[in-house]
């Protein structure tokens, strides 16, 4: 048995990258998904009753909501900075 394991290049394993098929969110529709998401988790946990499965809806819940102020925020002055030294 040989122990020369071939290499596959990136192309190969991925494919090549097609711009088309990219699943990019705005900030609007990342914003309206997140507001979904916690809507029906609000929902949800209105019927469960077992405590520990509400204590980890609950964390999950303020997850959300973190991520949804901080996209609704917009970019961090990091990544605006990042973007004027880029050109963009």
């Amino acid at each position: 048995m040989s122990d020369d394991v071939g290499t596959i290049d990136e192309s190969q394993m991925l494919g090549e990258s097609d711009w088309e098929d990219e699943d990019l969110l705005s900030i609007d529709e990342a914003s309206q998904r997140l507001a979904s998401e916690i809507s029906l988790l609000r929902a949800s946990l209105e019927q469960v009753g077992d405590a520990v499965e509400r204590d980890k809806l609950v964390t999950r819940l303020g997850a959300l909501e973190r991520v949804l102020q901080s996209v609704q925020a917009g970019p961090t002055p990091l990544a605006s900075s990042w973007r004027a030294a880029d050109g963009s």
